[in-house]
């Protein structure tokens, strides 16, 4: 018997049941990789929630070492006389927001080629461990940092591993640091990419777009921030509002998107791309996609204890504008838990650091000086390379978790070179592209390509005149080479 047709309104309302705790339950049972742990709900709070995990094991190397292809970079090998990790790898994506299990599938799948053992939690109050035993969500007062590294401890028993090598990204580097201060004898080794290491690093990150794009301290963008100044004057911008705006097209496109995005506003055309990408950053689904991002529960964590959006002025390219609004909406930060620039220099695992050197949503300085503050720390910055090597050029990172598992990732910033070789994440690529097509698109607007016909169609019909005419033309310079005066 067929079924019966679901009308527009019925199928709306059953949008949110795809998400619910049996829909979990059938996801558990098709994957063999994803593991439960039942944690209580805090110190205060016995009540139990399936905390999710993902696991995968190292599969077995293929015979002989395949030949890179042409043009291709070659794997970056670690020495020889170690070939096999000494321990599993913990790996900790950006946060507190981001899910963990569904998005990273292909890197986990990646590392697992490598010979890794591959841990990932899904943060408590994102996708597969956001609903307690009932289907309910989690309250709002169990969401905090200790818990949440109560959650780690708890999936490493349940893996029964006892030390691994932590690789963090972002809120997961903060994530590293803290186990590694709290309970050193489960780490390994880190890697702390585009780290976070205090509240204060939004400021930092702050100053250095203004910096750049605004006060134009820096000769590269001088002139862009020149060009921007103006368009604010002239009502063209409002530099109040676009922080968010210069910040998305520098981490997608880099310093030359900003540059040629500027000076085709000031040519009149771009506010097509600039407004798209305005509108795109204010969408609600960037702040809540199941299994992806859902920014609801851990907004406590994200402002109330790691202070997002605390240092928001309201001034010229403040690029804080989207989480001093989401900040509304929970309680005031209340100080950090630990200061971990303080205890830094207790971190005894080895320690690589990673940043890139176009990154401004946690500027190199961040984590050079996260490298002076840990003893054994090295730092590899990566040139080009925007924020998250994690999500913008995952190869980096995975030569990292491997040569770290490995207990050698202090080699690393030697090989230097040839990581930034590497090719981008497929992803950051597609959206690189998909920002030069729409300042293609800008440039190339309908009058300009009217314009293009026409000097083209004209030449035609000069070249065919010239070739239908007998007489010759001596000393005189044909029609088609006269240059065109627009």
């Amino acid at each position: 018997m067929s079924a019966a047709p679901v009308s527009p309104a019925s199928a709306l309302s059953l949008t949110p049941d795809f998400f619910d705790r049996a829909a979990q339950d059938d996801l558990l049972q098709l994957r063999n990789d994803l593991m439960t742990v039942y944690r209580e709900f805090s110190a205060q709070d016995p009540r139990l929630f399936p905390l999710r995990y993902a696991r995968t094991v190292p599969r077995r190397a293929r015979a002989g070492s395949p030949r890179p292809r042409a043009g291709r970079p070659a794997r970056v090998r670690p020495p020889s006389g170690i070939a096999r990790p000494q321990v599993p790898v913990l790996l900790l994506p950006d946060g507190p927001s981001r899910a963990s299990v569904l998005p990273y599938d292909v890197l986990r799948r990646s590392l697992a080629g490598r010979g890794l053992d591959v841990l990932m939690m899904e943060h408590r109050g994102v996708g597969l461990s956001r609903l307690d035993a009932t289907g309910a969500d989690l309250p709002a007062q169990v969401m905090t940092l200790r818990e949440v590294i109560g959650d780690l401890l708890a999936v490493l028993d349940h893996a029964r591993v006892e030390r691994v090598a932590v690789v963090g990204s972002g809120y997961g580097a903060y994530l590293a640091q803290m186990l590694a201060i709290l309970h050193p004898q489960r780490v390994h080794s880190l890697v702390l990419d585009s780290p976070l290491t205090s509240a204060g690093d939004e400021a930092i990150a702050q100053q250095a777009l203004r910096d750049r794009y605004w006060d134009g301290t820096e000769p590269a963008t001088a002139t862009t921030a020149r060009t921007l100044r103006r368009l604010d004057q002239e009502g063209t911008i409002d530099a109040l509002r676009a922080g968010p705006v210069v910040l998305a097209v520098h981490e997608h496109g880099g310093p030359q998107a900003v540059r040629e995005l500027v000076d085709l506003l000031a040519v009149g055309r771009g506010s097509l791309t600039w407004t798209s990408v305005r509108q795109v950053l204010n969408q609600a689904w960037l702040q809540s996609t199941p299994y992806v991002v859902e920014q609801d529960l851990t907004a406590r964590i994200a402002h109330t204890e790691l202070g997002g959006g605390h240092h928001a002025d309201g001034g010229p390219l403040d690029p804080l504008l989207h989480e001093a609004e989401q900040a509304r909406a929970v309680p005031p930060f209340r100080g950090e838990q630990l200061d971990l620039h303080e205890l830094a220099p207790a971190i005894t695992a080895p320690t690589l650091v990673l940043t890139g050197t176009q990154d401004l949503v946690s500027p190199p300085h961040i984590a050079r000086d996260l490298a002076e503050r840990i003893p054994s720390a090295r730092l590899l910055e990566v040139p080009g390379a925007r924020h998250s090597i994690l999500d913008n050029r995952s190869r980096i990172l995975q030569v990292a978790a491997r040569w770290s598992a490995c207990g050698t990732a202090h080699l690393l910033p030697e090989r230097a070179a040839e990581l930034a070789a590497l090719p981008v994440s497929a992803t950051d690529l597609a959206l690189s592209r998909g920002l030069q097509i729409a300042l293609a698109a800008e440039r190339l607007s309908p009058w300009r390509l009217r314009l293009a016909s026409a000097r083209a169609e004209r030449e035609w019909s000069l070249r065919a005149k010239a070739q239908a005419d007998p007489r010759p033309h001596r000393g005189r310079r044909g029609g088609i080479d006269r240059a065109d005066p627009v």
